[in-house]
């Protein structure tokens, strides 16, 4: 098998349901990496969104749910910020800011380097809406 370097773009799609929720991508990244052949390099995870973040955290669902709800504690929404005046969604703008929009993480033979209990976690927080998430490799692939 011969490896060359390259640097690959592609997208995956979350549909979300609930105007909070969180969605665990980790699947859908690592079959995008098995059908594009990567094989060791870096894979950074960005959103295009304002008012969604990205995390690597423990994908279970009692944490899921406190993940929300500490962004809900942080940012109340309904919260009388200046940004209501426009669209009610400051919340989810400020979450993004204390979350971020993007994760790096490390691929080897094919797969997401996280550690035993780390997915790569979505977290919506004005859905429910079709969102892209866009996905750059730098490294090596298999020919």
């Amino acid at each position: 098998m011969a490896l060359a370097c390259r640097v690959m773009h592609g997208e995956v799609h979350v549909e979300t349901r609930s105007r909070f929720e969180t969605v665990d991508l980790t699947r859908a990244i690592e079959g995008w990496l098995r059908e594009k052949g990567a094989a060791n390099g870096v894979l950074t995870i960005y959103i295009p969104h304002t008012t969604a973040a990205i995390a690597v955290n423990e994908a279970e669902s009692g944490l899921l749910s406190d993940i929300l709800d500490l962004l809900k504690e942080l940012t109340r929404p309904g919260g009388g910020w200046r940004h209501n005046r426009i669209d009610n969604n400051a919340h989810a703008h400020l979450g993004n800011i204390l979350v971020g929009p993007s994760v790096s993480v490390p691929v080897r033979k094919g797969r997401l380097l996280l550690g035993t209990w780390q997915s790569v976690l979505f977290i919506e927080m004005d859905g429910p809406r079709r969102r892209r998430v866009l996905l750059t490799f730098v490294g090596e692939v298999e020919e």
